[in-house]
């Protein structure tokens, strides 16, 4: 790979070193102590970073830092084998050279890798496309415990999708296709190293341990005697470590597995203007690139991560993008446990394979499915696979999700005419976001400046961080609801709202193996009425929306376990008994219900789980007056010390009346005044 010159030259700028300068800075590193080298305020944020990071007593980490021990505990070998699982080998076809081309690059989020802005060279996908071809990312390109080559997951990157790069960071991001190219391996089953925007995670002295593929190699590791040799710049780090060509985009971690920069280029070696090779031979310069593989580096440079978290922060702001949105997200954090994902065993089918399959198509390109003869047959792991003419494998789940995004592409909501603000005979509208989460909200792709999604009887409003609605609103209306239509009718079908980006929702992946129901909203039940059977059912069917669910506990959301959840019981006796026989305006109501968002919600697969949801009902009472009451179900002091990876819940939701201010102050939304002026809450306003 060819550097620019100008990349060097800054570098230099910001750390003039010789190799002796840089000799004796790693002398004095050694005779002096890490609170005389950081000085006590790095001294203090380098020990909180440590007792929140630390993957053993936080006491032993602290005393490595302040001793500068070379010994680690054993997990760090483990732990660094699971850290080392998203990092991959990019390779791509370089159209300005006319070869191929490596370097590294990780996963920072389920759908993004990063790298450096000088392997990809480009500002935009158009300008992107201009100078790269087949661009790709390999997993598992690496030795096992034998010595044996692993099998290699290679999956497209997909710039189309998203791409981003600054010049000044050395930073480029980029999506990464969902499924590898033979169509059996799932990203999701990679994992991704968190960007840790905080301050405190490197102190000078510290070991920097970097994951890379030199020379476009095997993946390797550099460990140990590679000290930080300066923290005080801006935006870069300066250490000493072993890289080669390749090396480039790779992850620099600190003794706590906690990444602390980006790879990029260091200082190198020269003589005058000219750069020296290791046999001290002038470096040839051609049009303001040079060869990476003959560089000498004197030091190396890595952007740091704070800096590149805070660019991606103001970049959501600026953008709005879905995939950026984990970035500003408290779930994005490295201070819950590791995740262990296990490798994927491989698959005798894959093995027959004369050719990787074409690439899938994009959604909108995707024909119409022809019949076709499919088998279903258990391989060597016990997995089922089906087998189709073409005589490309494929596992029985992956070619259901993409039947299922097929379906959800097909779908139409041109003629959904959503929540009827009038509907209660006075006007009852959407609630309105504040504006710091109007910003959180995905926006329509036909219509940025719309955020509403509008279905049978039924409007939504979806946060594309937290990847569920903020909020539900439904017309119940009991006079044209029909006896004849209960469990023996329904089939949920859960499918993505096409109108909003599919990344800001959830989806079955998400759910699988979680132990978490899909909690309605709008309830089906509500939605069930129309001027006909058909009409009711067609409206019920389309409330199973992601756009109109949350992950809610069994026991909370369901009619069994010894009885209604606290959920369920509460919709059955206000929704159900309410309207039971009733008719004009004591049939009507207006039923808002969403999650109730809190910093400290648990976390599962890079999401937090809300552990609140509020209820705010508009009813006639018996004397034809207009009410409003409010619920908020909590089981936020009864969760106790539940893994949430695991998760595994014995607890039972609290439901309890609060005043349609304090669900405001919790939501930020807002309530139309009539709603206020109706409220029944009659006890003391914790809002004060």
């Amino acid at each position: 790979m060819k550097l620019d010159i100008e990349l060097l030259k800054r570098a230099e700028q910001e750390y003039p070193s010789s190799s002796e300068e840089v000799a004796q800075r790693r002398e004095v590193i050694g005779n002096l102590s890490a609170r005389q080298l950081d000085g006590p305020e790095q001294y203090a944020l380098r020990r909180s970073m440590i007792a929140a990071s630390a993957r053993e007593p936080a006491e032993i980490a602290f005393e490595r830092y302040v001793d500068g021990s070379q010994l680690v505990s054993i997990n760090y070998l483990e732990i660094g084998a699971r850290q080392s699982r998203p990092v991959g080998r990019l390779s791509y076809f370089d159209l300005v050279e006319q070869r191929r081309a490596h370097a590294t690059g990780f996963m920072v989020s389920p759908d993004l890798l990063l790298t450096n802005r000088h392997v990809l060279r480009a500002s935009t996908a158009a300008e992107l496309a201009g100078v790269i071809r087949e661009p790709t990312v390999e997993f598992d390109f690496e030795f096992d415990v034998d010595g044996v080559s692993r099998q290699t997951v290679t999956h497209r990157l997909e710039p189309e999708r998203f791409f981003h790069a600054d010049d000044a960071l050395d930073m480029a991001l980029v999506a990464v296709a969902p499924v590898d190219t033979t169509g059996t391996r799932r990203l999701d089953e990679r994992g991704y190293l968190v960007l840790n925007g905080r301050i405190g995670k490197a102190g000078t002295g510290d070991y920097a341990t970097i994951i890379q593929h030199p020379d476009g190699k095997e993946k390797e590791i550099s460990l140990r005697e590679n000290e930080v040799l300066d923290r005080t710049l801006p935006t870069a780090l300066i250490y000493k470590s072993d890289t080669a060509q390749g090396s480039s985009g790779a992850p620099v971690f600190n003794d706590e597995w906690q990444v602390i920069a980006l790879h990029s280029a260091g200082v190198a070696k020269k003589a005058g203007d000219s750069y020296l090779d290791k046999d001290g031979d002038v470096i040839p310069v051609v049009n303001g690139r040079i060869d990476e593989s003959r560089i000498v580096w004197i030091c190396n440079r890595g952007i740091k991560v704070s800096a590149i978290v805070a660019h991606l922060q103001e970049l959501d702001a600026a953008t709005n993008h879905p995939l950026l949105k984990i970035f500003s997200s408290p779930s994005y954090t490295d201070a819950r446990p590791f995740k262990s994902l296990p490798r994927p065993a491989p698959r005798a089918e894959e093995k027959a394979l004369a050719a990787p399959p074409a690439a899938v198509p994009a959604a909108a390109a995707m024909p119409a499915l022809p019949p076709i003869d499919i088998r279903i047959t258990i391989g060597g792991t016990g997995q089922p696979v089906v087998q189709a003419q073409s005589g490309v494998a494929m596992p029985a789940r992956l070619l259901d999700l993409d039947v299922e995004k097929k379906v959800e592409d097909e779908q139409d909501y041109s003629t959904f005419l959503g929540f009827d603000e009038d509907f209660m005979g006075v006007r009852i509208p959407m609630p309105k976001p504040s504006a710091q989460l109007r910003k959180k909200l995905a926006a329509l792709r036909d219509n940025p400046s719309s955020y509403i999604l509008k279905y049978e009887h039924y409007s939504t409003m979806q946060h594309a961080i937290r990847r569920v609605p903020v909020v539900s609103a439904i017309n119940v209306h009991a006079k044209y609801r029909y006896a004849t239509l209960g469990q023996g009718t329904r089939k949920d079908v859960w499918l993505r709202d096409n109108r909003i980006d599919y990344d800001a929702q959830l989806d079955d992946a998400w759910y699988a193996g979680s132990g978490l129901d899909r909690g309605h909203l709008s309830r089906r039940e509500d939605a069930e009425w129309g001027a006909s059977e058909a009409a009711a059912k067609f409206a019920a069917d389309r409330t199973c929306s992601y756009a109109n669910a949350v992950p809610q506990v069994p026991s909370f959301n369901r009619a069994n376990y010894g009885g209604h959840g606290e959920w369920g019981r509460l919709e059955w006796e206000l929704l159900e008994n309410g309207v039971e026989g009733e008719s004009g305006k004591a049939g009507r109501l207006c039923v808002f219900s969403g999650p109730i968002f809190d910093d400290n919600d648990p976390v599962r697969k890079s999401v937090q789980v809300a552990l609140r949801c509020f209820k705010v009902v508009v009813w006639y009472d018996a004397t034809g007056a207009l009410r409003t009451t409010g619920f908020i179900l909590s089981q936020a002091d009864l969760v106790g010390n539940i893994e949430w990876e695991a998760l595994h819940f014995d607890t039972v939701f609290v439901a309890l009346q609060h005043p349609l201010r304090e669900i405001e102050s919790l939501t930020s939304l807002s309530f139309a005044r009539a709603m206020h002026d109706a409220d029944t809450y009659v006890g003391e306003d914790a809002t004060g």
